[in-house]
């Protein structure tokens, strides 16, 4: 398999159609409805309200009293808003990563900050139940397109993003080594993968991707290319697709991917996980401003804000997957980082401003 780089002509296409969104497309769907882009303001776009692995839902452990976890995160919603004015939250969680959506509206409700709620499935190593499996593209595809047009299963709460992933287990992470179809993706990813471009073609909304950060080092591949290229390929459209995860990857393969059109996402700020190094990933941030693509970075904690599991402890079997940043630390710590490294304010305001609200827009 071998796909060109798009030509200057397709690069031209993809700018109007940028320019065409703003102009046209000025609504983000929010799980109390939907808001003008103007609304948006500092935005979160990687983040989980609540979070379970696929089947906690049937372990007794992980009860948990509604109004004292909505409470809690209500409480930490509003510190984000004081210490760094957090107005919108993208809630990343798939169905099968202990989506809540009763959760996200209550503490909308209390907290006044936006939430847009996923459709979408996890990895196959960790997600896709089963019964999906079983699907076809077409099927799985109007299960997303459900979800954003009249709402959640249950629930009258719609989703404004679909959220796809590829990769290996969190406890024994290894890369990707087996090749299907010619991509680094197993066969249900790649179901999920078309099925969530079909669905943005037919809603316009947006597509997020996470990546297993192991991935980054399959020889003589760009995983996150392959991310776009696949959703492409099915009807996906790079002014609409974050590539999640992406500051493990090398200057190259990050500035491979932004020549596409598509938005990239540093994420996982502070935590270490899976070596994860700050300066690194700043420094990267700055290589894509250099080369043109401020308006194509976005930046986020993705941190999980509560955790579908009661008392049960963290073992070795179930680790705690990475430690939980302070909520100044963006402030006090990054942004510091950033502009030591010579990222301006200016610049932050539009990483965590323009480029979101610009990338949640749909038209609807």
């Amino acid at each position: 398999r071998s796909t060109p780089l798009y030509s200057s002509a397709a690069s031209d296409v993809y700018k109007r159609q940028s320019h065409f969104r703003e102009l046209v497309m000025q609504k983000v769907r929010t799980v109390l409805g939907d808001i003008s882009a103007a609304e948006v303001g500092f935005t979160l776009p990687h983040e989980h309200t609540m979070y379970g692995w696929n089947g906690v839902e049937f372990d007794h452990r992980a009860m948990f009293d509604f109004d004292s976890l909505v409470t809690s995160v209500v409480q930490d919603f509003k510190s984000a808003r004081e210490s760094f004015g957090l107005n919108t939250f993208v809630d990343c969680t798939a169905p099968d990563m202990g989506r809540q959506p009763r959760v996200m509206v209550e503490v909308s409700r209390q907290s006044g900050i936006n939430i847009v709620a996923a459709t979408g499935f996890f990895c196959q190593s960790m997600g896709i139940p089963y019964h999906w499996r079983r699907q076809t593209v077409e099927e799985i595809s109007e299960f997303f397109v459900r979800d954003i047009e009249e709402g959640m299963f249950g629930v009258d709460v719609r989703c404004g993003i679909i959220k796809v992933a590829s990769g290996q287990d969190d406890v024994e992470f290894r890369p990707t080594t087996e090749e299907i179809n010619g991509w680094h993706l197993g066969i249900f990813e790649q179901k999920v993968f078309a099925a969530a471009a079909q669905a943005q073609a037919k809603t316009g909304v947006p597509i997020t991707t996470h990546i297993d950060p192991e991935d980054w080092k399959i020889a003589d591949a760009n995983i996150g290319l392959e991310h776009l290229e696949l959703l492409v390929e099915n009807g996906g459209d790079p002014d609409g697709i974050v590539i999640g995860h992406t500051f493990f990857a090398s200057e190259e393969q990050l500035l491979e991917i932004l020549a596409r059109g598509c938005y990239v996402q540093c994420d996982n700020i502070g935590t270490e996980w899976r070596g994860l190094d700050d300066d690194y990933a700043i420094g990267l941030i700055a290589k894509a401003i250099e080369h043109g693509y401020e308006d194509r970075v976005l930046l986020s904690f993705d941190t999980f804000w509560s955790v579908m599991r009661g008392e049960h402890a963290f073992t070795e079997t179930d680790p705690e997957i990475a430690p939980r940043m302070p909520i100044d630390f963006l402030p006090k710590v990054y942004f510091e980082k950033m502009r030591r490294k010579g990222i301006t304010q200016d610049q932050i305001k539009k990483i965590t401003e323009k480029n979101p609200a610009r990338l949640l827009t749909f038209l609807l």
